[in-house]
């Protein structure tokens, strides 16, 4: 039997989600708590080490009832990534397949994550938290859900977990954009951000990296 560590020694990115992805489906379907793995990432880090061991933590917490099926709330610290799946049991096993579409979105943003914060290639100063801006002195956040969503560690981290999204979904980007919309409305009406321009900074993103996203279909239609 392969085991996921196995298929992690020689894993591409994309592997990796798809091997991770599948544990945490199956941990799910099983009922537990709690799914945890370590793996190692490959690769000259900003410290001068070669590799990065990470960390992942996956809570899963029964609700119900629920106006949605599940939500996830996810987030990285250098090698430390936590993901934390709230569900309705009476949805499933009918949001499966959303599911495991937003497991693998939100597991490729994280992921970008540990790269930007931990590799030398791939390593990003946050601009979030620089002036002009004001922000809280005892917090490390965004002002606003805005400038968090358009700050420049955040918009690679969207743009490619949402490609994840579209991949899984069979979607264009535009598309699969409008449907993470249509998932987090409610959190955009309560914040009043503006969607219309995080999207526009998202795909202007897109296509001036669409060397890097490999072959993709952004969208039909790019003004």
């Amino acid at each position: 039997m392969i085991k996921l560590k196995d298929i992690i020694l020689e894993a591409t990115r994309e592997e990796l989600v798809l091997a991770t992805s599948r544990q945490i489906i199956y941990a799910f379907k099983r009922g537990d708590a709690e799914y945890t793995q370590d793996f190692d990432l490959s690769g000259p880090k900003v410290t001068g080490e070669d590799d990065a061991n990470v960390e992942l933590v996956v809570t899963f917490i029964k609700q119900s009832p629920l106006d949605y099926a599940f939500s996830i709330s996810a987030g990285a610290e250098l090698e430390d990534v936590s993901m934390e799946i709230t569900y309705d049991p009476k949805q499933f096993p009918g949001a499966y397949n959303n599911l495991v579409a937003e497991v693998k979105e939100t597991l490729e943003h994280e992921f970008e994550h540990v790269q930007q914060g931990v590799f030398e290639k791939s390593f990003i100063v946050s601009n979030r938290y620089n002036e002009p801006l004001t922000y809280p002195p005892d917090g490390v956040q965004a002002p606003s859900h805005y400038l968090y969503l358009t700050s420049n560690i955040e918009v690679p981290a969207y743009v490619k977990g949402l490609i994840k999204r579209a991949k899984v979904k069979k979607l264009s980007l535009d598309a699969a954009m409008e449907d993470y919309y249509s998932d987090y409305k409610r959190i955009f009406d309560a914040e009043g951000t503006d969607w219309i321009g995080v999207k526009k900074v998202w795909m202007s993103w897109a296509k001036n990296n669409i060397d890097k996203l490999k072959k993709f279909s952004i969208t039909k239609h790019i003004d």
